[in-house]
This record gives C-alpha cells, structure tokens and sequence, in this order.
C-alpha cells in the first residue's frame, strides 16, 4: 500500500462510529471538481475504515483522495486528523 493510503486508513480508524458517519455524509455531497463525481450515499453505508478507505483510493486515487480526506476532516473540525495527512502533500 502507498503511504497516502496507508494514512487516510490510519485517520479513518481513529475516528469514533459516529465521526465516521458524519464523515461519510459529507464525502456523499463534497463538492468535486470536473472529472470526478460523488460516490453514492447508498455504497458508503455500512462500510468499515478499512474498505472505505479503499472505496476513496478507487474513486479518486491515493492523492487526489488524500486532498479531499483532508477537506472532509477540516470541514468538520478534526484539524489535528487532518494536519496528518496534509504533510504528505
């Protein structure tokens, strides 16, 4: 596994079951730009850190994914989550 993905994996676990599930209903409606679209509410559901972690790096690769795991954490206030994958940029 790359490094990105090996972080955003390490953030996502660190989250309570409740942040996870904010964080999935923000990634559902962040706003993307030209050449990439949302993944579906009903495919984020029941999955765990791990898979979705996957589902990100298959949508939007490990950089871009890594970009917008960021915006997602700042957006909801986790700037010390968010700070870890900001070195990595």
């Amino acid at each position: 596994m790359g490094k990105k993905r090996d972080t955003i994996l390490d953030v996502l676990e660190n989250l309570n079951p409740s942040e996870l599930k904010k964080f999935k209903l923000k990634l559902a409606a962040v706003s993307l730009p030209e050449g990439f679209r949302n993944i579906p509410r009903g495919a984020l559901g029941e999955l765990d850190a791990v898979d979705l972690t996957d589902k990100i790096v298959a949508f939007y690769r490990e950089d871009y994914g890594a970009k917008m795991v960021t915006d997602v954490l700042n957006d909801m206030g986790m700037q010390e989550e968010a700070s870890r994958l900001q070195e990595l940029q």
